[in-house]
C-alpha cells in the first residue's frame, strides 16, 4: 500500500517508544492502476514533486513525504519554505538545504540516508523504506 499523506501529524509515539505510523485514509494499493498523475493527495508541505506536478507517481513518493518529515523531526525546519498551498510545494523540485546545516553533529548515514529520500526524481530516491532502513541500521540511537 501506499499511505499518500505520510507527515508529523499521523505518527504517535507510543509509551514504549515505538513510533507508530495512522491515518490510512487516502491509502491505496501499490498498483498502477491506483497511482495515475492527476490527483494532488496529502499535506503540501510533505507532498512530493511528483504529486504537485500531477506525474506519474508510486511508492517512492511515501519515501519523499517521510525524508521531508525526518529532516523536521531532526532539525526543526522544513526543508523547503512552509506553505499551505500547492503553489508553496513547488519548491520540492529544488535540492533543499543539507540536513547538516541545521544538525551539524548528525551521523553521516542518517543525513545522507533523510537526504536521499528528498531527490526531486523519484529514481534518486531510495525504493522503499526497507532500503532507508538498512543505510542507517549502524546509527546508534
Amino acid at each position: 500500500y501506499v499511505h499518500r499523506d505520510i507527515c508529523p501529524r499521523n505518527f504517535i509515539l507510543r509509551p514504549d517508544g515505538t513510533l507508530v505510523l495512522f491515518d490510512f485514509g487516502l491509502a491505496v494499493p501499490d498498483k498502477p492502476v491506483f497511482m495515475q498523475p492527476g490527483n494532488r493527495i496529502g499535506s503540501p508541505n510533505y507532498m512530493a514533486p511528483e504529486v504537485v506536478r500531477r506525474r506519474q507517481a508510486d511508492r517512492r513518493l511515501d519515501v519523499f513525504s517521510f525524508g521531508v518529515t525526518a529532516y523536521e523531526i531532526c532539525t526543526c525546519e522544513l526543508p523547503w519554505p512552509r506553505g499551505s498551498s500547492g503553489r508553496a510545494a513547488l519548491a520540492h523540485d529544488s535540492t533543499p538545504k543539507d540536513l547538516r546545516a541545521h544538525w551539524q553533529d548528525a551521523p553521516a548515514a542518517l543525513a545522507d540516508a533523510i537526504m536521499a529520500c528528498l531527490a526531486a526524481d523519484p529514481g534518486d530516491r531510495p525504493p522503499g523504506m526497507e532500503d532507508f532502513l538498512r543505510r542507517i541500521a549502524k546509527v546508534a540511537c
